[in-house]
Formats: structure tokens, sequence, C-alpha cells
């Protein structure tokens, strides 16, 4: 990928080692892994009581027309041939068909939810950048679509494919018994049977994929639909928003064609060698009657397991298409499962003796920095070496592009470090976990961001203050809401002033001692503008503040204003020596 390119094009990936990604998956799943047993003992005795059921069948009826030979297995068993034992039988082969079913497919899909949440983790503790890279509805289609297709389509294709085995090897014992040389002829089918198999995993497979890349296709779209359709209809080009989108769910169609297609395929081969093994059958079965080495029972018997294998067959080359198609599911959910954390793909690390500062006075400093937001981009800031003391009140300023929100979220280890590092006090910041690295940060975001809940769990996260400690911290900002109020997510049922108001009391009970403001009091009226001065002045006068500033009448307010131009410091100083120097531009 060039570096002029951010988003990453999502690619259908080699599709070998199938049968490794399936194994990984019942490792990764232990309960289905412990259920694989006993669920194949249940089909053997389901599989061997429908053999069972169609023997005492025939037997029944030639004891009713006074020929009962034969029956040496059943008295050993003490099992009378009638009519209530037959019904028995298939009472047996239902209700071990039904606890299969209830115990393993049922079962496993609980337990695979196991695997969803490790899915959500690895996407949670990924680099931020990854987010900008891949869009919406690819995320989205990985989280939602290829996860509950492996939950829950996985174990049941698992389970089918077992059983369809299960079930053919027992056909194929019982006309081996028959005749040897209808036991020869089951060789090449299976042989035949894998080639094909073998032919169709992959393309089905990459089938699947594709399918899944062009859904995602089709979830971006209508995200572009949702969220753009206002601004399309103004330049009237709506059309071409809708164009776009019935071509990704033309594409996406075009896929489940070509699914159809190779299935067809599969099916017909499989259909021609059922064919021809299940002639060869009934041929060796007439010889057998005809010379009087079968019995006419055991024939029928065979003859009715030969009449199936045309049906299992069809259903193991759709199970075990199914199974493989699971795998591509999987190897897209390990895909996230394994996504690489944002600590490990931060960059270099500094060592311990770099820039080092002895006083631990809690001044944050950048020594020789130099970022970029990939391995693979340019860079932004470049050797940039700063000190900001401790409870100062610093305004940074600068055109757009010229490195002031990358400074920011250098400081929340958003980015990819080239070279240098950032301290606070005596402390590297990169030699602390990232979580505890970005505890010494609050942010006032321009566009303030509330959860959905009530007043109380949007200032108190984790429920450590007493309700009287809020209510005072929103006397605090002059906001008079009720601890109780329900707030919508995002915060839509407040107003822009109330929200940034709102984020600045939980800036203050957060005690952090850096505070990051970026503009946030752009879009406010005087009034809240004037309070969360104050604030500033007073209730804050122990923070260090680091301000990204629009406005000289914010500037004004500063200790120290850092101007940076092209990722590298153009000017520093005092306010009264940098407001006068300073354009409209530089402050964009």
């Amino acid at each position: 990928m060039s570096t002029e390119t951010f988003t990453t094009e999502e690619i259908a990936p080699d599709t070998s080692g199938s049968v490794s990604v399936l194994l990984r998956f019942l490792r990764e799943v232990p309960i289905l892994r412990a259920l694989t047993i006993p669920n194949a003992i249940g089909g053997i005795i389901t599989a061997a009581g429908y053999q069972a059921f169609v023997w005492m069948s025939g037997k029944l009826a030639e004891c009713q027309s006074g020929a009962c030979e034969g029956l040496e297995y059943l008295e050993k068993l003490r099992l009378p041939l009638s009519l209530s034992s037959l019904a028995g039988v298939a009472l047996v082969v239902f209700l071990c068909r039904l606890v299969q079913w209830v115990v393993f497919e049922s079962g496993s899909q609980l337990a695979s939810q196991g695997l969803f949440r490790r899915m959500i983790h690895g996407v949670g503790h990924v680099r931020t950048t990854f987010f900008d890279e891949y869009p919406s509805g690819k995320i989205i289609n990985r989280l939602a679509k290829d996860s509950d297709q492996l939950r829950v389509f996985a174990p049941i294709r698992l389970g089918d494919a077992t059983s369809a085995i299960i079930e053919l090897l027992i056909v194929a014992g019982i006309i081996a018994v028959a005749s040897p040389l209808a036991a020869l002829v089951v060789i090449p089918a299976f042989g035949s049977f894998l080639y094909i198999q073998r032919n169709i995993a992959p393309m089905l497979q990459r089938a699947m994929t594709l399918r899944s890349i062009r859904f995602g296709e089709v979830l971006h779209r209508e995200s572009d639909v949702i969220e753009g359709v206002r601004s399309f209809e103004l330049y009237s080009s709506l059309p071409a928003l809708f164009g776009r989108l019935s071509q990704a769910m033309y594409a996406y169609m075009q896929m489940h064609f070509l699914r159809g297609r190779i299935e067809a395929w599969g099916r017909f081969w499989a259909d021609i060698m059922v064919a021809v093994y299940g002639s060869l059958t009934l041929v060796a079965v007439y010889v057998g009657i005809h010379y009087g080495e079968l019995s006419a029972v055991f024939g029928v018997v065979i003859m009715t397991a030969t009449f199936r294998l045309g049906a299992l067959f069809g259903w193991l080359t759709w199970s075990l298409g199914l199974l493989f198609e699971s795998a591509g599911h999987a190897r897209r959910v390990f895909e996230y499962v394994d996504l690489p954390t944002e600590e490990t793909e931060e960059g270099i690390r500094p060592p311990k003796t770099l820039g080092l500062i002895t006083d631990n006075d809690g001044d944050l400093s950048f020594t020789n920095y130099t970022m970029s937001y990939r391995q693979n981009t340019p860079e932004i800031l470049q050797n940039l070496t700063v000190r900001i003391a401790r409870h100062s009140k610093v305004g940074l300023v600068g055109r757009t592009g010229a490195g002031k929100t990358s400074l920011v979220q250098s400081l929340f280890r958003m980015v990819y470090v080239r070279d240098g590092d950032i301290r606070i006090g005596g402390q590297s910041l990169f030699h602390l976990p990232v979580e505890e690295a970005r505890s010494f940060f609050a942010i006032i975001p321009q566009d303030p961001y509330l959860f959905e809940g009530t007043v109380r769990s949007n200032l108190d996260r984790y429920d450590e203050w007493s309700d009287s400690d809020l209510s005072d911290t929103l006397a605090k900002v002059q906001l008079s809401l009720q601890l109780s109020l329900e707030i919508k997510e995002g915060g839509t049922n407040l107003s822009l002033g109330q929200r940034q108001l709102l984020c600045l009391a939980r800036v203050l009970l957060s005690k952090r001692p850096f505070v990051i403001m970026d503009e946030p009091t752009s879009g406010v009226d005087t009034i809240t503008d004037s309070i969360m001065q104050n604030v500033l002045r007073t209730h804050l006068a122990d923070r260090t503040i680091l301000t990204i500033a629009h406005r000289l009448d914010t500037l004004t307010h500063m200790d120290r204003i850092i101007e940076l131009r092209d990722g590298a410091i153009a000017r520093d100083g005092h306010p009264a020596s940098i407001i006068p120097l300073l354009t409209e531009a530089e402050l964009a």
C-alpha cells in the first residue's frame, strides 16, 4: 500500500490451511472440543439405530410370513421382535439426535460467545488509526456478520458433517459385510469424493470471503446514505449516491450466484460418483441374493442403505462445503482476535537515559520527538524539543496541518513514534502501560461527547463520588441539572454549552494533572465562555492547561503561546509578544 493511501483495501486472503483454521476454532472453544466425542458416539447410535430399524422391520415382516431365522442377536439382547420394539428403536434414534442437537449444537453456540468477546477485546485494544484505515461498514461486518456466522452455524455444520461421515461409514460397513466386492468399491468412491471436496472447499471459502467483503461495502454505502443524504440532496446528486449503493448490492449478489455455481458443480460430480457406486453395489446384492449368499431381508437393508447414499453424499457435500465456509468466517474472526495491540505498533521505546530529568518536578517535556500516524506515512512532528512548566497555561496555535492535534494525540500515545521521548518529570510515558500514561491527561474536545445514561453516570463513570460531591462540582460550573436526568447517546438532548460544562465538571472530578482543551469555547455563547474561563482561573489553577486555540481572546488568558509550523516550533513566548504577530490564518 502506498504512503498516499490511508484507507486499507480489504482483500480475500489465501484459502489454504482451512483444516488448521478449523482445528484452531476447536482449540479456542474448549466446550466444543470436549463435546465432539460424545457427539460422534451419538451419531454412531443414531446411524446404527436407523439401520437396525430397517433390518428389524424386514425381519418382523418375515416372521409374520412364518420364517424367523437369524434372530440370535436379538435373543442375546433379550429384545422381542415386535412393533413395540421397533417403536423403542425409533424413539432411541429420535432422542439421541435430539440430545445431539441440544447438547452439542446449542451448547457450542453458547460457548462460542467467548470467542466473540476476544474479538471485541482485540478491536478495543488496537491502534486508533485502525478505525481510519477500515471504514465502519467493514468493521461492523466482521463484528456482526462473520462472528455471528461462526458462532451460530459452525457448530451446526461440524455436527452435521460428523453425523454424515459416521452414517456413511456404517452404510459402507454393512455393504462390506454383504459383499467384499462392494467393499472394494468403497475405496475409490470415497477417494473421488475427497478429491471433489478438496477442489470445492477452497473455492467455496474464497467465494464466502469475497461475499463478506462485498457485504462490508454494502454496509459502508448504507452508512453513506444515512449520513450523507442531505449533502447529496443539496447538490442534486442523489442518483449517484443510490447508484453506488445499487452497484455494491449487485456485486454482493454476484457472490451468491458464484457460490451456487460452485456448489452445483460439486453436487453434479458427487451424484455421478454415487450413481456409479450404487449401481455396482446393487449388482453385487442381486448376485448375492440370486446365489443364496444373502437373505432377502439383508438384501433389502443393503439396498435401502444404497438408496440413501445419494442423500448422504449430498448431505455431506453440503455440510462440508458450509463447514469450510465457516473456516473462512473463522479466518476473518481470528484476524481481529489477533490484531496487534497499540503498544506493539507504537514504534520505538526510548532508552531510560534519553533526556533524563532528575528533579521529577512534573513538567511536561518533548525531547527530540518525531512521529507519524503510521510507519509508512510522512512525519508530522519532527525533532520537537519543548518543555511545558507545571501549572502553566499554554496556548497552541498554527495553521491547519501544523501539528497541533498531532501533538495532543502524541500525549495520548495514539501515533507511531519514530524517535525521541515524552516525559512527565523524570518518567517516560513510553515506559508506562498505555492506560496509566493516558491517566495523566483529561480532555475537553471541541465537540464534547456524553454517554447514554444519567448526569451522574456521565460525571462518575466508576461510582467513586457521593451525590453531594457531584452536586458541588455542578455548582462550580454553574450547571443546574439533576443527577438523575437521563442523557441520550452523544448528549443530543442538551445544548452544546451544557455538554461543554458537563465535560468541564467531569475534568474537575478527574483530578488529572494535565488538561487538554481543543478550543471548547469556539461554539458556545458568551455566558458559557465566561463560566469556563472563570473555572480555568480558579478551580483548575493547580493543573497544567494545554489549549488548542483558534481565537485571540482565548490566548489573552495564557501564560505562554507556542506556534507550530510544519511540525516544528515557529514561535514561542509570552502572549504580549506573540499575539501581535499572529494572523487569522495562523489561528485556523
